[in-house]
């Protein structure tokens, strides 16, 4: 079995996860910071969304964002950030012989972030837009406004690019406090993959980093059940719309609480919406013809959880639509599974694990991920020996946990005119 990556304390404490080896051509460096919604204040929600947009406009080595991305392209680099609830992430992906500069560069990144007042401004406008664009697009819309009756008024129901109002109400001084309580050496873990050589790499970060922050970082805010709305579902209407949207989604715990259910979730998610002769996707689409796109999936975190199926489909077939999802959840409760069902099933998510181990990038991601959440590494081939022990008598268990009226939620996307029918009624009749 491949080695697991080692974590080294560097003298100011920050946590570096390295992974050397001569088997990839790549090498990443990724750096995740335990921020993110989950962290944020109501008033504040998007804060973290906010200054990661504005880490790669500037800084006190490279003051400009065209600077910057000149010396990104002189090592010929891939770079990117993104902001999820639990982690915000930085990743630079270059070739063994410019790692070094990606450390280098990385490191300026975190370190000395100037955040210019007319970058300030710039982003606010392209996040607003982003904004507008979640909310003119049916699929990201319904999915935010369902997150909302899911977990109720608190950082789990929140969307993480925040509001138009927070967003313009947040100031310079406001981002600069973020970055200094939230960047920290106790809040963040470097991870390096690649060809690399692993005791001059770990001299070279050691240097660059020895300046960056090591104030106490904030904790997040738990997730209350008890914030918890009681509905089930809304309509939602927008004008001119040509199809019919539909969320379904089923609450479940999150990975401290599920612990190895998680894996029998995965084979149940694979089973339900994974490939073309998954169940879902073969009822909607080659046995009733009626959408175009589906997304069958499940999203964990620490604390909480959810698996839902989203759709759309012609204004006249939505009932039926949601008739025939809901049968299906109902009769695989009910019957046998085959044993060739559970092995494509398993076979589909092990192939997704594995492909992880051939790029830099996936493998960072993939340990940097375990270690921030779990505070250790599992190796990809545990968790396909997971996998691999999960049989009918767990999924039927898992089927009976999870897909419950209590868990229920959904949502619908429809012109006016068919506002008024009783998709309520439709659910309770159907699970009572």
């Amino acid at each position: 079995m491949q080695k697991l990556p080692r974590v080294f304390k560097l003298k100011n404490n920050l946590k570096v996860i390295i992974y050397p080896s001569k088997e990839l051509i790549t090498a990443s460096i990724l750096a995740l910071i335990k921020t993110g919604t989950d962290y944020e204040t109501k008033k504040l929600n998007g804060i973290s969304h906010f200054v990661e947009h504005l880490f790669f406009r500037g800084t006190k080595k490279f003051p400009s964002s065209n600077d910057l991305g000149l010396e990104l392209d002189k090592i010929g680099a891939s770079y990117n950030a993104f902001t999820s609830y639990e982690y915000t992430g930085y990743y630079i992906k270059t070739l063994p012989e410019y790692f070094e500069g990606a450390v280098y560069l990385m490191s300026d990144i975190l370190c000395n972030p100037l955040f210019p007042d007319e970058e300030i401004e710039k982003e606010r406008n392209v996040i607003l837009e982003e904004i507008n664009f979640h909310i003119d697009t049916p699929t990201s819309y319904i999915f935010d406004e369902v997150l909302k009756i899911t977990f109720g008024d608190q950082p789990a129901g929140w969307s993480i690019l925040g509001t138009a109002k927070n967003l313009q109400s947040i100031k310079k001084d406001t981002i600069l406090k973020y970055f200094k309580k939230h960047y920290t050496v106790n809040n963040t873990y470097l991870i390096l993959v690649g060809n690399f050589n692993q005791n001059k790499i770990l001299k070279t970060t050691e240097k660059l980093f020895e300046k960056y922050s090591k104030e106490k970082p904030p904790s997040k805010f738990l997730f209350n059940e008890n914030k918890i709305p009681k509905v089930k579902g809304k309509i939602y209407t927008k004008k001119d719309l040509k199809q019919a949207h539909l969320l379904i989604l089923f609450k479940t715990k999150g990975l401290k609480y599920l612990k190895d259910r998680r894996f029998v979730l995965g084979v149940l998610t694979s089973l339900l919406g994974y490939g073309l002769s998954s169940r879902i996707f073969r009822i909607l689409r080659e046995e009733l013809g009626i959408t175009y796109y589906i997304k069958v999936d499940t999203d964990l975190y620490t604390d909480r959880g959810y698996f839902f199926i989203q759709t759309g489909c012609n204004l006249e077939k939505i009932e039926s639509t949601i008739k025939r999802i809901l049968e299906e959840l109902k009769k695989i409760q009910k019957e046998k599974l085959s044993g060739e069902e559970i092995k494509k099933s398993k076979a589909i998510l092990k192939n997704s694990l594995l492909s992880t181990a051939e790029s830099s990038l996936n493998l960072a991601y993939f340990y940097g991920i375990d270690y921030l959440l779990f505070n250790k590494f599992f190796h990809p081939y545990e968790y396909i020996k997971k996998i691999k022990v999960v049989n009918e008598e767990n999924i039927k268990q898992e089927l009976k946990n999870l897909i419950t009226y209590e868990n229920l939620r959904f949502g619908v996307l429809v012109p006016d005119e068919y506002k008024k029918i009783n998709f309520n009624k439709i659910f309770k009749t159907l699970y009572n």
